[in-house]
């Protein structure tokens, strides 16, 4: 990647960051006058605890995409940036474009998320093989408890 290419990469992943900033600081106003706010009727203060769950969530997952704006100015830094960390392979211009904070190139992230898949398949096959089993259990036990009343 030349100089100018990260610049340009740089001044991209610089403007999410700003935005992130900006976003976490509203959602962090917003709860800090939840959290000031005094409610009256039980009502409210079970809407407002909801409320102050959902924007605890936002803030998390801002902080998180924070946390990985960071690592891609460290990465510019370092000159590893663009650089998949799976395979070392370099990641398209397009991607990086689209999401600067990429770490991953287009074929690793595919096998990623295919291996995650393939997890959540065998955990939903597990469940579903365990209701079946138990639902079985359950029939058996009908059964029986219908001969033992006859």
């Amino acid at each position: 990647m030349n100089k100018k290419e990260r610049e340009y990469f740089t001044r991209l992943i610089l403007e999410e960051r700003k935005r992130k900033l900006d976003t976490l600081g509203r959602l962090q106003g917003t709860l800090d006058e939840i959290n000031e706010s005094r409610a009256a009727e039980y009502e409210e203060e079970v809407t407002l605890s909801d409320d102050k769950e959902y924007l605890s969530k936002l803030i998390e997952q801002d902080a998180r995409g924070l946390e990985e704006i960071n690592h891609s100015l460290e990465k510019v830094l370092d000159g590893t940036y663009g650089k998949c960390e799976h395979c070392g392979e370099l990641i398209s211009k397009d991607r990086l474009e689209a999401i600067p904070t990429a770490i991953l190139c287009m074929n690793c992230k595919r096998q990623e998320e295919q291996e995650s898949l393939g997890g959540r398949v065998r955990r939903q096959e597990r469940v579903q093989r365990i209701k079946l089993h138990g639902e079985e259990d359950s029939e058996r036990e009908d059964l029986a408890i219908g001969t033992e009343e006859e």
